[in-house]
This record gives structure tokens, C-alpha cells and sequence, in this order.
């Protein structure tokens, strides 16, 4: 069972034309055609709507007097979110009148401007878990190097995206991120601006307005500065053998454990704590920054950059989840993400020690 939505035995997805994702399905489009035409490829064109949750009174009920009460169809004030294409309930619990459905047509419209404004190219739009979550994925025009050494044959070449997600189950706010991609292994590094990680987050308690939301974005571009400012700062910081286990113990423990508090732990905690730092030490020695493979550049070897991405791409890539879908779901909306997170924070709190 894949996460892609395929209702009535179709993808909803499509994507940048070169692109193939998750076991080739979904539909290539020209990533120079409009959003709203992404949306018709993609097969995305309903919406979801609100509707009462109803309740039959009567003689079904047990311990009822159906003579008193007699039996009618009755409203509550509570509501169902529903597919208007095939009628599916997608939220497990009902939602208040004061919840606001994002729409599908104002998420595209969003990025629709998003593209023509700010010269972003679509990349991705896709529906997940039978149109419970949809998230959109734009690419900008330009990329950013990191490193002082930009001049250099072997760049450390970072592209740069906004992602928008939102879900129609109540499980999540709509959400715009700046995402950043590793070219050379491909890791997504979705830290933005000071110490949030969204750029914008956006309440179901109040609508999705596109043109209200583009007009707070102003400043997506003027992010890509800083991060590569951070990023190369990193990529300036020797770390040894030593140094660098006592980060991933500190990544894989949620910040609780370091190289000199490990021997405190009891010997059940002591061998997670360990076979995680473990696997993150021999991902850096065999495929990240402490290796030969071509993901090696000046900027990540035996670097605080390099023990970053060392962390991103064990937790993008590796792993026991069951599919890329999977993993894809983890790194960009749970654990994983968190995980992430933690070590670009760590990171940017060794900077601040190093200053």
C-alpha cells in the first residue's frame, strides 16, 4: 500500500518532466507550465468540503422511548471534512464550524504566484493518504554555494525550494517551508530563518488567502543568505573523531547524552544510545563526509558541515522504513525531521561556542 494517493486506481501526482519519483507513477508535466495545469495533470481537481455531522434519533437508538421521540434525521454542530469528488470522509474526528478547510485551489493559486512573482519552477504536487495531506514543491532559480572556496572546481552546490503541505484530517496546520537540497548526495536541509524552521504556518482556525500569505514572503529570498553564511561558517570547523561522536550522541539522544555523560547510563540505554551513534559514525566513515564517494568535497570532510549532512543523509536515506514513500513521509513531517532539526541546532550552538 503506497502513501501516494491513487483513488479510483489513479496517481494523484505529478512532477517535473526528467523527474521519476516513487516507482514511476504519477504524470510528468512541463515544469514551465502554470500550476493550475499541474493540478489537471496531476488528476487534483476536487475539492473538500465541510459537511454536517448528522445522527438518526428514534427507535434505532437503544434505551430510547421511540414513541415519545418518534425517529428523525438530526444535525450536530460538528462537521465531517469530505472528498466532493467521491463523497470519502478524510478526517477521523469532526471539526468545529469555526475550522477552515485550505483548499486545494487556493494551495496551487498560492503557488501559482509564488512561480510567476519570485521565478520559482513547480517541481512536485501530490495528494497522500487518499487526499489527506497534499503538499506542493517549487524550485528556485537560482542556487547558492557553500564554502569560501566557491571558485573551485569541486562546489558544494545547494538548491533551494519552498514546500507548502496541509492536510484535510486535522492533523496538520498548512505549513511553508524553506527546503534545501545537497546537490552532490541529495539531502534535504529544511531549517529557514532564526530559529523556526516553517517559514509560515498557517491556523485552520482562520482561512488560506493567497494573496495575503505571497505578501508575507517577501523575504524567502533574502533567507538563502544566511543559511549559506551558517553552512559555510560549518564547513570551517575541524571536528575529530572524538568531537564528532560526542555530536551524533547528542543528535541521537535528543540533546540528553554526551561523551561524558554515556558511562552514567545503565546497559539497556547504553546499547541504543550506542547502536545509534554507531550507524551515523559508519554512514560518515562508508557513504558521508568521512569517505571517498564523490559526496566528499573540502567543505563536508571531517567538518561540523560535514557531520550535519552526514546526519541528513542517514535520515533521508537509510534506514528500515518499508518504502521511499515512507522515509519521504518521516524526513519531511515526523521523526526524522525532528532528528534533522535537532542537528542543525546543535550545529548552529557549536558556532556560537566556536565565536
Amino acid at each position: 500500500m503506497h502513501m501516494l494517493d491513487q483513488t479510483n486506481g489513479v496517481s494523484r501526482m505529478a512532477y517535473a518532466v526528467g523527474e521519476k519519483p516513487w516507482h514511476g507513477l504519477g504524470f510528468e508535466v512541463d515544469p514551465n507550465d502554470p500550476p493550475e495545469v499541474w493540478r489537471q495533470k496531476a488528476n487534483m481537481t476536487w475539492e473538500n468540503v465541510k459537511v454536517p455531522a448528522v445522527y438518526r434519533w428514534g427507535s434505532t437508538i437503544p434505551n430510547v422511548d421511540a414513541r415519545k421521540f418518534g425517529e428523525e434525521i438530526r444535525y450536530s454542530d460538528q462537521f465531517f471534512i469530505v472528498r466532493n469528488d467521491t463523497g470519502d470522509v478524510l478526517s477521523p474526528r469532526t471539526v468545529s464550524k469555526e475550522y477552515h478547510v485550505h483548499s486545494i485551489a487556493n494551495i496551487v493559486k498560492f503557488m501559482s504566484d509564488l512561480c510567476a512573482e519570485a521565478g520559482y519552477q513547480m517541481e512536485t504536487l501530490i495528494s497522500l493518504h487518499n487526499g489527506r495531506k497534499i503538499t506542493a514543491l517549487a524550485k528556485a532559480s537560482a542556487d547558492t554555494i557553500v564554502g569560501k572556496n566557491a571558485l573551485t572546481y569541486k562546489q558544494d552546490v545547494i538548491q533551494n525550494y519552498v514546500l507548502i503541505t496541509t492536510s484535510f484530517d486535522g492533523s496538520l496546520r498548512t505549513a511553508i517551508t524553506i527546503t534545501r537540497v545537497r546537490v552532490v548526495c541529495w539531502n534535504t536541509l529544511q531549517q529557514a530563518l532564526g530559529e523556526g524552521q516553517e517559514v509560515l504556518r498557517i491556523s485552520h482556525r482562520g482561512e488560506f488567502v493567497p494573496e495575503d500569505v505571497h505578501a508575507q514572503l517577501g523575504f524567502i529570498e533574502k533567507s538563502h543568505d544566511p543559511f549559506v553564511e551558517k553552512a559555510s561558517e560549518m564547513s570551517e570547523i575541524k571536528m575529530n573523531d572524538d568531537t564528532r561522536e560526542d555530536f551524533f550522541l547528542r543528535v541521537v539522544s535528543d540533546n540528553t547524552v554526551t561523551a561524558d555523560t554515556f558511562g552514567t547510563l545503565d546497559e539497556d540505554e547504553k546499547k541504543v544510545i550506542a547502536s545509534r551513534t554507531n550507524r551515523l559514525i559508519y554512514y560518515h566513515n562508508k557513504v558521508g563526509s568521512g569517505s571517498h564517494t564523490s559526496g566528499n568535497l573540502p567543505t563536508a570532510n571531517r567538518t561540523l558541515w560535514g557531520a550535519v549532512n552526514d546526519v541528513t543523509g542517514l535520515y533521508d536515506h537509510g534506514g528500515t522504513p518499508k518504502s521511499r514513500e515512507g522515509r519521504f513521509a518521516s524526513a519531511t513531517f515526523g521523526s526524522r525531521r525532528k532528528v534533522k532539526d535537532l542537528a542543525w541546532e546543535l550545529a548552529l550552538d557549536t558556532l556560537k561556542k566556536a565565536a
